[in-house]
Protein backbone atom coordinates (compact mmCIF):
# COMPACT_ATOMS: atom_id res chain seq x y z
CA UNK A 1 0.00 0.00 0.00
CA UNK A 2 1.30 3.67 -1.09
CA UNK A 3 1.51 5.94 2.34
CA UNK A 4 1.45 9.92 1.44
CA UNK A 5 5.07 10.11 1.67
CA UNK A 6 5.43 7.62 -0.76
CA UNK A 7 2.78 9.27 -3.32
CA UNK A 8 4.57 12.81 -2.87
CA UNK A 9 7.90 11.35 -3.78
CA UNK A 10 6.40 9.25 -6.74
CA UNK A 11 4.48 12.81 -8.17
CA UNK A 12 7.75 14.28 -7.24
CA UNK A 13 9.61 12.29 -9.77
CA UNK A 14 7.04 12.41 -12.28
CA UNK A 15 6.49 15.91 -12.05
CA UNK A 16 10.29 17.40 -11.47
CA UNK A 17 12.73 14.33 -12.58
CA UNK A 18 11.49 13.34 -15.65
CA UNK A 19 10.79 15.98 -17.65
CA UNK A 20 14.17 17.17 -16.64
CA UNK A 21 15.52 13.82 -18.34
CA UNK A 22 13.14 14.26 -21.49
CA UNK A 23 15.25 18.78 -21.41
CA UNK A 24 18.56 16.33 -21.67
CA UNK A 25 17.54 14.40 -23.92
CA UNK A 26 16.70 17.29 -26.50
CA UNK A 27 19.74 19.47 -25.55
CA UNK A 28 22.05 16.39 -26.90
CA UNK A 29 20.34 16.57 -29.99
CA UNK A 30 20.82 19.46 -30.46
CA UNK A 31 24.82 19.14 -30.28
CA UNK A 32 26.02 19.68 -34.40
CA UNK A 33 29.54 17.73 -33.67
CA UNK A 34 28.91 15.39 -36.92
CA UNK A 35 27.54 18.57 -39.01
CA UNK A 36 30.49 20.89 -38.05
CA UNK A 37 32.56 18.11 -39.32
CA UNK A 38 30.53 18.43 -42.69
CA UNK A 39 30.78 22.25 -42.66
CA UNK A 40 34.58 21.98 -42.07
CA UNK A 41 34.95 20.06 -45.54
CA UNK A 42 33.23 22.54 -47.25
CA UNK A 43 35.33 25.30 -46.20
CA UNK A 44 38.30 23.67 -47.63
CA UNK A 45 36.20 22.88 -50.70
CA UNK A 46 35.01 26.74 -51.19
CA UNK A 47 38.01 28.32 -53.00
CA UNK A 48 38.17 25.59 -55.30
CA UNK A 49 34.42 26.61 -56.14
CA UNK A 50 34.80 30.34 -55.86
CA UNK A 51 34.60 31.03 -59.68
CA UNK A 52 30.87 29.94 -59.38
CA UNK A 53 30.91 33.10 -57.63
CA UNK A 54 27.44 31.95 -55.33
CA UNK A 55 25.89 34.41 -52.98
CA UNK A 56 23.73 33.25 -50.32
CA UNK A 57 21.35 34.77 -47.45
CA UNK A 58 23.87 34.56 -44.57
CA UNK A 59 22.24 34.69 -40.83
CA UNK A 60 24.79 35.82 -38.09
CA UNK A 61 25.14 34.97 -34.62
CA UNK A 62 22.61 38.26 -33.44
CA UNK A 63 20.02 36.32 -35.99
CA UNK A 64 20.70 33.18 -34.22
CA UNK A 65 20.26 34.33 -30.58
CA UNK A 66 16.95 35.94 -31.51
CA UNK A 67 15.43 33.40 -33.11
CA UNK A 68 17.42 30.11 -33.55
CA UNK A 69 14.70 28.08 -35.53
CA UNK A 70 14.16 30.30 -38.30
CA UNK A 71 18.36 30.97 -38.62
CA UNK A 72 18.98 27.15 -39.05
CA UNK A 73 16.04 26.96 -41.55
CA UNK A 74 17.39 29.83 -43.88
CA UNK A 75 21.05 28.12 -43.32
CA UNK A 76 19.08 24.55 -44.23
CA UNK A 77 17.78 26.23 -47.19
CA UNK A 78 20.62 28.14 -48.37
CA UNK A 79 23.07 25.16 -48.02
CA UNK A 80 20.65 23.59 -50.44
CA UNK A 81 21.28 26.26 -53.02
CA UNK A 82 24.58 26.43 -52.67
CA UNK A 83 25.43 22.00 -53.01
CA UNK A 84 23.33 21.64 -55.98
CA UNK A 85 25.07 24.72 -57.59
CA UNK A 86 28.30 22.99 -56.87
CA UNK A 87 27.39 19.42 -57.08
CA UNK A 88 26.34 20.65 -61.19
CA UNK A 89 30.42 21.05 -61.17
CA UNK A 90 31.33 18.58 -58.84
CA UNK A 91 29.12 15.14 -58.66
CA UNK A 92 31.29 14.62 -55.26
CA UNK A 93 28.38 16.86 -53.35
CA UNK A 94 25.89 15.21 -54.10
CA UNK A 95 26.83 12.85 -51.24
CA UNK A 96 25.76 16.19 -48.63
CA UNK A 97 22.40 16.10 -46.75
CA UNK A 98 23.37 19.28 -45.25
CA UNK A 99 19.74 20.46 -45.74
CA UNK A 100 18.12 17.83 -44.47
CA UNK A 101 20.43 18.04 -41.18
CA UNK A 102 20.01 21.71 -40.62
CA UNK A 103 15.87 21.40 -41.12
CA UNK A 104 16.06 18.40 -38.54
CA UNK A 105 17.99 20.42 -36.26
CA UNK A 106 16.14 23.62 -37.05
CA UNK A 107 12.55 21.90 -35.75
CA UNK A 108 14.53 21.33 -32.29
CA UNK A 109 14.60 24.39 -30.77
CA UNK A 110 11.58 25.11 -28.19
CA UNK A 111 12.20 29.18 -27.89
CA UNK A 112 8.78 31.37 -28.83
CA UNK A 113 10.57 33.60 -32.31
CA UNK A 114 8.73 36.97 -32.51
CA UNK A 115 9.98 39.63 -35.32
CA UNK A 116 12.58 37.19 -37.09
CA UNK A 117 14.20 38.85 -40.53
CA UNK A 118 13.06 36.68 -43.23
CA UNK A 119 16.08 34.97 -45.26
CA UNK A 120 15.52 37.06 -47.92
CA UNK A 121 15.97 40.08 -46.75
CA UNK A 122 19.24 39.06 -45.20
CA UNK A 123 22.35 40.26 -46.34
CA UNK A 124 24.46 37.69 -49.53
CA UNK A 125 27.59 36.80 -48.85
CA UNK A 126 29.78 34.88 -50.52
CA UNK A 127 30.08 30.76 -50.19
CA UNK A 128 32.96 30.77 -48.02
CA UNK A 129 31.93 33.76 -45.97
CA UNK A 130 28.58 31.86 -45.43
CA UNK A 131 30.00 28.40 -44.39
CA UNK A 132 32.33 30.45 -42.07
CA UNK A 133 29.23 32.48 -40.39
CA UNK A 134 27.39 28.78 -40.22
CA UNK A 135 30.74 27.04 -38.70
CA UNK A 136 30.40 30.14 -36.02
CA UNK A 137 26.99 29.57 -35.46
CA UNK A 138 27.49 26.17 -34.67
CA UNK A 139 30.06 25.79 -32.84
CA UNK A 140 27.35 28.39 -30.62
CA UNK A 141 24.59 25.77 -30.55
CA UNK A 142 27.46 23.44 -29.24
CA UNK A 143 28.58 25.43 -26.69
CA UNK A 144 25.26 25.93 -25.51
CA UNK A 145 23.91 22.53 -25.38
CA UNK A 146 26.78 19.91 -25.52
Amino acid sequence: MVTGRQTLVVVFMCFVCLPSLKQQEADDRICTQDIVKTVQQLILKAPGMKWLESRLYTPTITDYKKCPSSTVKCFAAEIKVLTEEWKIFNPEFKKFKLNLLLGELATLFNKTEVECPQCELLKEQDAEKFLRYLLSTLQAINTEYC
